[in-house]
């Protein structure tokens, strides 16, 4: 089959019907590079078109384009033949009814499966209980009707699921969305198995039936000419081809790339004279196996069976295995533990080499260079590109880098996780051919695939079914059959990872040693004392904790967003000096005064966030100007309480003290914020904040309102130290920032971000209030405080640690 001679924009539409999407002219340009050049394109209801093309293409980024995820350079999108208006970003194209399923998924892990699909389209949901219910019927139908028999709960957490189970919730997710018209699915089957694939393909067909169009992105071509009803075919950044799929065939689109559709013959018999490198023993297999230079092994059997698990034990030399000389690891999570985002590609393939280097040497990038060129050359990944940002290149690109990584030092063992999973079929035959020289060189190569055919390029195949090797096939025994029939031929045995029992125990002990905590030091204060549980005592010992507990559930809604407020306690100190100076002459002056300090406020999570400056940054800038506020109104300690600021902590209700009231409240106000609608959206953009983007979600909006949030539990907090103390000193605050953010670590909210616990971090506020108390009824120095609540802190982080498998620890 030869390429026609002309390139048709787009297939023939019927008589005066009018494309979905029209896409003319569309040129996007990065510095001086092309990634789109002058590309038409029409996409019809109901149609399925196949987009292919080697990495680099331009796929990603056209589809980028048409999303509004970036904007074309030039050129215009027509959205049912009227032109996008200017400015045409994620909430346009999804108001139109486009969505699109990333191959790096955009998913929320620290939110449940229901809770994903309401952030790709919150609709109308309201805060009131129950309004979660929607959703998970949602997700279930949703999942019933692409994946029938997915196992998969609404309620599961997305960090709990397999790699998968993920890419089944997102596109389920995107077809579910109400309204949709075009769903851009880019290598939706790379995590999934073949039956899962098969039910994707069969939901496509039928929904397009319907008239629902679909952008199938894929290198697996023979995927793309089975389900596709045209293909498209970009090669650097041009259209080279654009026909029916029935006019096409993989071997042709293999062609127009480029590419070779047949690869060299391979020698297939395992090498029994290599030097052993590797040696697997129990809990992994019953018969011990050696591993031995010159060798390529396949891991493989079902997909989750313990080969990724397996792998990671490989290199971090778990029990069970032990190898002679380094590794070098490539990681099938290239954004979560592969490349570093914010350095350029050649930095990311040099530190393969740093490890080896002695420890004060200097960086030399002339000869990170020299280094990095000749693998790179042999993948095929344009020397140009190495000053670039990583994120710049594309997905496969990525993946050539960090495959580069493993090359440049002298690791005599090369691990490798799925690692050709969105490459296209030029670069993996280039990929292969690495392997068997590899290889030839004396390296030992461990390789899980998800693919059948690459089996074919193993010297031997160990097979997985519950977490341990069934199976050790070699040469011509390595067929997909024997493969299957080795997988489920073996009864189940195993149903968690190997310490996983150990680890369940251990995160139950983290969880609950701030609440014990709190226990054992009010049962030491009552041995001393009984009078200490008695509501007179409890009031007296609970009421300097209420303003800690403020700042701590501010700083919680702050660290939930992964930043850290350093001027948190100045801020509620500056309060403290308004409600003692200003409010006390005049409330509506004062008042005014509050809320012109929270706007304020605000602002410093705006400047953050539209002018990407570190938080920690501006909010040890913005602590100097609340101290240097403060002390312009009131130099020295001293002002008044307000009445009614004092009636706050004077009402009663008999026999409760009002400091374990006003404690409950404000943990229930807190609970209920981080339980609604909103309080999802926020622990979303802590997570995966290009995530909530992609579906619409305003970054600027969402840092003003976390802020926004803060700030009142901040002002409440200023407040209440002025009733307490009768007075404010713009000091007053210094200790609580620290202290603020080891309750919220304590309570069991994540650095990170994304994750957070309102009960945790007041009971946590409580527990380092007290333990100053507990001493002084001990006759303890108070000078010892401090460290007591630092060796509290650092025993919750150390059962924490232990408590996550270690690959997440790390």
């Amino acid at each position: 089959m030869t390429a026609p001679q002309a390139i048709a924009s787009s297939l023939p539409l019927p008589a005066q019907a009018v494309p979905l999407v029209s896409l003319r002219g569309i040129c996007r340009t990065y510095g001086a590079t092309r990634a789109n050049d002058s590309i038409d394109l029409n996409i019809a209801a109901g149609e399925v078109l196949g987009l292919v093309g080697g990495n680099g293409a331009g796929k990603s980024t056209l589809m980028k384009v048409l999303c509004g995820m970036v904007p074309a350079s030039e050129g215009q999108i027509l959205l049912d033949g009227a032109e996008a208006e200017a400015g045409h970003d994620a909430a346009a194209a999804q108001a139109h009814g486009i969505r699109m399923v990333h191959q790096e998924l955009s998913l929320c892990t620290n939110l449940t499966v229901a809770e994903n699909f309401f952030v790709e389209a919150p609709g109308a949901a309201s805060l009131r209980p129950g309004w979660r219910g929607p959703y998970r019927q949602r997700a279930r139908e949703a999942l019933d009707a692409v994946f029938p028999g997915h196992g998969i709960s609404p309620d599961a957490p997305l960090g709990s699921l397999t790699l998968g189970e993920r890419q089944m919730v997102e596109i389920a997710r995107a077809a579910a969305t109400p309204g949709v018209r075009l769903i851009i699915l880019d290598e939706p089957t790379s995590s999934l198995s073949a039956r899962r694939a098969a039910q994707l393909i069969a939901f496509v067909q039928a929904r397009a039936g319907e008239g629902t169009a679909f952008i199938f992105i894929s290198h697996k071509l023979q995927e793309i000419t089975k389900i596709a009803s045209s293909v498209a075919l970009l090669r650097n950044g041009r259209m080279a081809w654009r026909g029916r799929a029935a006019d096409t065939s993989a071997a042709h689109l293999i062609e127009l790339m480029g590419g070779r559709s047949d690869g060299p013959a391979r020698d297939r018999r395992a090498r029994a004279d290599g030097a052993p490198l590797m040696r697997i023993g129990a809990p992994w297999t019953q018969t011990p196996y050696i591993l031995r230079a010159g060798q390529i092994v396949a891991l493989t059997g079902l997909e989750g069976s313990g080969q990724q698990l397996f792998l990671h034990a490989l290199f971090q030399g778990a029990p069970g295995t032990s190898r002679d000389g380094t590794a070098a690891f490539v990681a099938g999570d290239r954004q979560k533990e592969g490349i570093f985002p914010l350095w350029d590609v050649l930095a990311n393939i040099a530190i393969g080499r740093w490890a080896g280097l002695p420890g004060l040497s200097r960086v030399d990038r002339a000869a990170d260079r020299v280094a990095a060129l000749e693998p790179a050359k042999r993948l095929r990944l344009d020397p140009a590109r190495l000053m670039s940002t990583i994120g710049d290149l594309s997905g496969g690109n990525q993946q050539k880098a960090l495959v580069a990584r493993a090359l440049v030092g002298d690791a005599k063992v090369v691990l490798l996780d799925d690692p050709t999973r969105g490459v296209d079929i030029a670069t993996k035959q280039d990929f292969y051919n690495l392997l068997h020289e590899l290889a030839a060189e004396g390296r030992a190569i461990v390789w899980h695939t998800t693919e059948d055919a690459e089996l074919d390029l193993a010297h031997r195949a160990l097979v997985f079914a519950d977490g341990r090797i069934v199976a050790d096939l070699e040469g011509d025994a390595i067929k997909a059959p024997t493969v299957l029939e080795a997988a489920f031929g073996v009864p189940s045995t195993q149903t968690e990872e190997p310490g996983g029992t150990r680890r369940t125990a251990l995160r139950l002990a983290a969880a609950a040693l701030p609440y014990v905590s709190f226990v054992v030091v009010l049962g030491l204060m009552f041995n001393a004392n009984p009078n200490t549980v008695s509501a007179f005592g409890l009031e007296l010992l609970l009421k300097p904790a209420v303003a800690l507990m403020l700042i701590a559930l501010a700083q919680m809604f702050i660290i939930g967003g992964s930043e850290i407020d350093l001027g948190a306690g100045a801020f509620a100190a500056l309060i403290s000096v308004l409600a003692a100076t200003v409010l006390p002459a005049s409330t509506p002056l004062g008042l005014a005064a509050i809320a012109a300090a929270l706007a304020a406020y605000a602002t410093v999570g705006a400047l953050i966030q539209w002018r990407q400056i570190p938080a920690i940054v501006v909010t040890l800038g913005a602590s100097f100007i609340w101290l240097g506020i403060g002390f312009s109104i009131q130099p020295t300690p001293g002002g008044t309480a307000a009445g009614w600021t004092q009636a706050l902590i004077r009402w009663r209700i008999p026999g409760v003290p009002t400091s374990v009231l006003l404690i409950c409240l404000f943990t229930a106000l807190a609970l209920w914020i981080n339980r609604t609608p909103l309080g999802v959206g926020l622990r979303g953009f802590g997570n995966n904040p290009a995530a909530m983007q992609r579906s619409g979600w305003s970054p600027l909006r969402c840092a003003v309102i976390r802020y926004a949030i803060a700030g009142c539990f901040l002002a409440l907090a200023g407040i209440m130290l002025t009733a307490v103390n009768f007075a404010s000193d713009i000091n007053s605050g210094t200790s609580y920032t620290l202290m603020s953010v080891a309750a919220v670590v304590m309570g069991g909210a994540a650095l990170m971000g994304g994750v957070i616990s309102p009960a945790g971090a007041v009971v946590g506020a409580m527990t380092l209030t007290l333990i100053g108390a507990l001493l002084a009824m001990l006759n303890i120095p108070s000078n010892l405080n401090p460290a007591t609540q630092g060796l509290l802190l650092l025993a919750v982080l150390a059962l924490r640690s232990l408590s996550l498998p270690r690959e997440d620890a790390e």
